[in-house]
């Protein structure tokens, strides 16, 4: 019998406050150790833009370092709760499945999650961790998903019509899984925990994984909600696509490979919240491949910081000769 708590080794509440006037609103993240900072400081943009309210965050981790988990218990506040689900062994994923730069089985965390949030939850908001909150995450609850599994948030039209003739589905209803506004009763009713694993590790690929499962099992089953809970975003070297960011937004989602953490990116945005978390005084990583140093090193020398420029390109040839071998 499939039960997905026997995915959880520990459960750990690292934090326990609430507000008696206040509702709560549930919110879950699942990453590995490579994404604690960015999962950070999405959450510390959470409780800054999210007040008069209760922020339950449920945190699924696999392997995250015990450092990382004192500076989670650092959000502590009088209206902040955290619980850590700390992920064992025996959630796999096909291998074969996790393509693209996709490479870890923390993407497919989400696929669990609603089973074990049913007992304490009818509905929680599921973040990725490479998101920004810029206004209140609380309008979300506004949306009534009574009668749907989840409430949703379009697709780029690019990556809509990628997917056009993968799959027996309507493409122009394809999804992005970053944000999902998710109702766990019609979620355990229809026992899509145990479907979605099954599906993911059936031997076929899937080339946006998880994403693509629950488009699968989804499809006619979801509210579309407004772009506003799901603003997708590429960022160059300078960051300048972020001027273009509407004042309404209430999720700021940085899609492709270009993050924002990586230190060859110059996002404003981003080190505002970044510097007001408890990861302010990390070393970023560098970045997440060679060819964001050499657009970082192209940059500085349009700007004529050429030294730097010229430092930054061997390493960009350095580094990508360590990826090669």
């Amino acid at each position: 019998m499939f039960r997905a708590n026997d995915f959880i080794s520990k459960i750990e509440n690292i934090c326990n406050n609430s507000c008696c006037q206040f509702p709560t609103l549930h919110i879950a993240l699942g990453f590995d150790n490579n994404y604690a900072l960015p999962a950070g400081v999405t959450i510390s943009s959470v409780i800054k833009n999210t007040p008069n309210y209760n922020l339950h965050f449920h945190l699924f981790i696999d392997n995250v370092s015990e450092e990382n988990k004192s500076k989670f218990k650092l959000l502590s506040a009088e209206n902040i709760s955290i619980t850590l689900y700390n992920l064992n062994d025996s959630f796999t994923i096909n291998k074969d499945t996790l393509v693209l730069h996709i490479d870890s089985v923390s993407t497919c965390i989400r696929l669990i999650i609603p089973e074990i949030l049913e007992p304490l939850t009818d509905k929680f908001v599921y973040l990725d961790s490479d998101v920004l909150c810029l206004n209140s995450l609380s309008s979300i609850l506004d949306y009534d998903i009574d009668n749907y599994v989840a409430g949703v948030i379009s697709d780029t039209k690019d990556m809509q019509q990628t997917i056009s003739e993968m799959y027996n589905i309507d493409y122009k209803k394809y999804f992005n899984a970053g944000v999902l506004f998710i109702n766990t009763k019609k979620w355990c009713e229809l026992q899509l925990s145990e479907q979605a694993i099954n599906l993911i590790n059936d031997g076929k690929i899937y080339k946006f994984a998880d994403q693509d499962v629950l488009n699968i099992l989804l499809e006619n089953k979801t509210l579309l909600l407004p772009i506003k809970y799901n603003t997708k975003i590429k960022i160059s070297i300078d960051a300048h696509e972020e001027k273009s960011i509407k004042p309404y937004t209430v999720i700021l989602h940085y899609i492709s490979l270009n993050k924002p953490w990586f230190q060859v990116y110059l996002s404003n945005l981003y080190s505002f919240y970044l510097n007001q978390s408890p990861w302010k005084d990390d070393l970023c990583p560098l970045t997440g491949n060679s060819s964001s140093i050499r657009n970082y090193s192209k940059y500085l020398f349009k700007n004529k910081y050429y030294f730097k420029a010229i430092s930054n390109y061997f390493l960009y040839l350095k580094y990508k000769l360590i990826l090669k071998k």
